[in-house]
Parts: structure tokens; sequence; C-alpha cells
């Protein structure tokens, strides 16, 4: 039985960020109840990749779900989710501050309905803060956390992480929080209300920065893919691409000129110890390397490495990593039927747990798949949801009375 099975939450989150969260929760085994806006739907449902009117990206973020489309400005839409709410043990939600409590489904409206509610929230800066009524997307996070300061070449711009880093992060985070949340209502009966903010998130990984300023009184800045006081330890320009190595011991300097045949570079008293390449690596190590290198295939170097304990590997496409032997054999990338867009290759559960895996069960719903289902659980008749269907308080894929 997966660990989350019988954990119901009610899912307010659309975009990446929360939606990433509630995902991971659904994979374990959490029954999870999208709320969405009927007639509209998550705003994942419109960015690319886009085939015909359905959102690849979209896919990824909301399989194993549920999907129910309401109007919750409508007191016969709120009327609904209070409902919902009575039963239910987690409320995750990643709105600009304020927007619930304008729905009236802020934690204290909805601790009132469910006293044992975990609520959990999800924004760019949090509940509080001088930020915290500030709206705050991925690239300006990463901006304001200082990770941009650390990525990129120290010729050129700050860059961004080629990822929407600050969304995936916060969203774990967010899973995170709420299995803590979890366990201390198992042991307490009580629930709580988290808070996570993207900019913490960010923050939170740039500790070897943080301990440079703090004791060395100079942060530093992008220092490329080079790795200060360690040489070779970088990407490198190969034949077809770039390869990346990673030589931080003397027995490790030895290995790599040896089983790349570079022994005129081993004999160089320029390179003789990590301090002598360090100090020389831009001016001419660096150019050693890739001047060998330009004969050789990315490939050739990673595999003449591995096994030699130096670390190297070729820098792939997203398209090689998804054909890797590795990733394969590990069933990272899972095979679904989604319902509009036929059979789809993404990452499956990442977390491996030998007694209670995780897995996808159902490809992403429709908008409003699930309403009919629901309502009639929570004690609507058929009749009722052809009314609130024909009104426009939900959207339903079923066919309703007219």
């Amino acid at each position: 039985m997966k660990p989350l099975r019988g954990i119901k939450v009610i899912d307010f989150t659309q975009a990446h960020a929360g939606s990433l969260a509630t995902m991971i929760l659904a994979d374990y085994g959490a029954e999870v109840i999208k709320i969405e806006r009927a007639g509209v739907g998550d705003l994942a449902r419109y960015w690319e990749p886009m085939v015909g009117e359905d959102s690849g990206y979209y896919a990824f973020l909301n399989r194993n779900k549920k999907s129910i489309a309401l109007n919750a400005f409508e007191k016969e839409g709120k009327e609904i989710i209070y409902r919902l709410i009575k039963d239910a043990d987690v409320v995750c939600e990643n709105f600009k501050l304020g927007s619930m409590e304008r729905m009236g489904l802020d934690y204290e409206t909805l601790k009132a309905v469910n006293p044992e509610i975990i609520y959990a929230s999800l924004n760019g800066f949090g509940q509080t803060g001088v930020m915290k009524d500030k709206i705050g997307l991925d690239i300006h996070l990463q901006a304001m956390s200082g990770i941009m300061d650390r990525t990129g070449f120290p010729d050129g711009p700050p860059t961004r992480v080629g990822a929407a880093f600050g969304d995936h992060l916060s969203g774990m985070y967010m899973a995170a929080a709420v299995n803590l949340a979890i366990i201390n209502k198992m042991k307490t009966g009580k629930g709580q209300k988290v808070d996570i903010a993207i900019l913490d998130s960010l923050f939170s990984v740039l500790e070897e920065a943080q301990a440079t300023c703090e004791f060395k009184g100079s942060c530093g800045s992008r220092s490329g893919n080079a790795y200060p006081s360690m040489a070779p330890y970088d990407t490198l320009k190969t034949r077809d691409g770039y390869v990346t190595v990673a030589v931080s011991t003397e027995k490790q300097w030895r290995s790599f000129c040896e089983v790349l045949e570079l022994q005129n570079l081993l004999n160089d008293e320029r390179y003789h110890t990590n301090e002598s390449r360090d100090k020389n690596y831009y001016e001419y190590l660096k150019p050693d390397l890739e001047n060998a290198f330009s004969s050789m295939s990315k490939f050739e170097i990673e595999d003449k490495l591995n096994g030699t304990g130096v670390s190297a590997s070729a820098v792939r496409t997203v398209g090689e990593a998804m054909e890797n032997e590795q990733i394969a054999e590990r069933k990272v990338i899972r095979e679904v039927e989604d319902k509009k867009l036929g059979k789809i290759r993404y990452p499956g559960p990442v977390i491996k747990l030998s007694r209670t895996p995780g897995s996808i069960e159902t490809a992403a719903p429709l908008r409003g798949e699930d309403t009919g289902y629901y309502l009639r659980k929570i004690g609507y008749s058929d009749d009722d949801i052809s009314s609130l269907s024909q009104t426009g308080i939900i959207e339903t894929t079923e066919e309703v009375k007219l």
C-alpha cells in the first residue's frame, strides 16, 4: 500500500510550484482533488508544449489527480468546497497572498469548518515580511536570492538556471512540509498552517556562498563551470560537443593522463600539483586539454574515464538523457496513456521506497472530469448537479439533464 493512502488533499494549486507538490503527494497515494475554475481551469493547461488544445506541461504536473471545476466566488461554489473540506486532511494553495481570503477560503475560515485541517501555502515571498504582498516569479526570485549572480561565466551576465529551479525546489519543500505536518497530526490530532516561500527555498541552496560571505568577508561571484581551487574540474569542448571532468587528487590526475594518453601533460612541470594546475589552468591547461579533446568524442572520453576513479560525463541533450541506460534501468521515465495526448513519456516518481513505492495510476484529468462523482459523494443529487451545471456554478464532463 502506498504510504499516503487514506490522506485526502483539496488542491487549489495551479501553474508549477504548488502543482508539483501535490503531484508528489498523489504519486505516493494521497487522494488529490484539484479545484479548478469552471470554464478556465489551471493556467498550466495553456502552457507549451501544446498539442492542439492540450498541454504536455499540464499533463506532467497533474497525473494521479482528480478534477472538480467550479466557481468559488459564488455562494453555491463555496458550499461545495466547505463540504469537501469537512473530511479532508490537507489543503494546498499557491495563490498571491490575500487571494484565498477574498474567496472565503483562507486558513481561519477553513479551520472553522475542519479544526484539524493542515493548510499549506506557497508563493514567492511567503505569508510574512515586507514583500509578502508582491508577486514573485521564478526568474525574479532567482535574481533576488543571489543564485543568478553565482550562475554563468565571469565575463558574462548573470544567468538563470536552465529550469524553473525555484518553482521545482519550493514544490519539493512543500511536499516535505505537508508530510511533516501529517506526522505531527498523527501524533497530536492537530492540524497547522504551512508557509513556504520560493525565495527562502532558493536562498537555502547557497550555503557555500553564504559561508564564504560570513567567514571570508567576500562572497565571490560566478566562475562558470570550473571549480575554484581544483583543476581540471570543468566542462571542456570535444570533437562533437562537451564533456565534464573532475580531477580532485594527484592519483586521479595521473589516471586521467594515462587513460587518455596525455603523457606530455603528466610530464609538464606546470601541471605537477593541483596548485600549479589551478594557477595555470585558463592560460595553459584548458587550451591544452581542449586541443587534445578536439580529436575525441564526448562519449569516448566518458567511456575511457569511467571506472578509473575519475568522474566524467558527456554533456547530454535532454533527448540524449532520456535515452540514457542508467535512466532506463531505474525507470525514471514512465509511459502513460493520456486521454487527449495518447501515449506520452515523462519522469515518474523519483523517491524509491522498497515497501511502499510511488506509481502513476492515472493520467492528468480533464477539466471537471470528477465533478459529478465528488458532488454525489457529499450529498448532491443528479438534479442538483444538473442545475448547478446549467447555472455555471460547476463544470462537468458528464452529460447533464436539460
